[in-house]
């Protein structure tokens, strides 16, 4: 818990801040940092950097792939989010509202067995460029995946077509499980 220095690591501070500590190691951080400044201050940059990831998130310049937990707790929390169901190797017209906060594709997949999943992306725009997301989360018994695109950018972006393929790596090594192609329009007041 406390380093010889007589500091908390940064995992416990972490931990801390997550509330993934005990009643009782609670208590004991909460007594240190009220008389630490060095722990204070690495507790600090912890909630300046998870403040700095949710208003980067918030206004649309991340993208991701989220738990379904995730996107039921923003919808709970009020979030507006323009959702878009897409079936395994299938395709979708797509826009964004101006009042939209959240653009999610629920990409339906065959997750049975696959142990590890990528997510590579390409924009008609820019044909040479992908843009890799390694390690993604996944539900294989629900076959989902849950992909947040850059709404700040898709707002921006003429009318366009995205490809988000799918990689899995399993016993028989890397193969490609799903493509998805996505017809964006510029939002035209629908």
């Amino acid at each position: 818990m406390t380093a010889p220095s007589g500091h908390f690591s940064f995992e416990t501070l972490l931990d801390y801040w997550l509330r993934d500590t005990d009643a009782a190691a609670t208590e004991a951080i909460d007594e240190h940092l009220m008389r630490c400044d060095t722990c204070g201050e690495v507790f600090d940059e912890l909630v300046a950097l998870g403040s700095g990831v949710r208003e980067a998130f918030r206004a649309g310049h991340v993208a991701a792939i989220v738990p379904e937990a995730f996107l039921a707790r923003l919808k709970h929390q009020g979030v507006r989010i323009r959702e878009y169901r897409l079936p395994h190797n299938g395709s979708v017209n797509c826009s964004v509202a101006p009042d939209d906060e959240l653009l999610v594709s629920r990409l339906a997949a065959p997750l049975a067995g696959v142990k590890r999943l990528d997510a590579v992306t390409r924009l008609s725009l820019a044909p040479d460029i992908t843009h890799q997301l390694h390690d993604i989360p996944f539900d294989a018994q629900a076959g989902q995946v849950f992909f947040v695109q850059k709404l700040a950018e898709v707002r921006q972006q003429p009318r366009n077509d995205m490809t988000l393929t799918l990689v899995a790596h399993d016993e028989d090594g890397e193969r490609e499980l799903g493509r998805y192609v996505f017809h964006h329009y510029p939002w035209a007041g629908q």
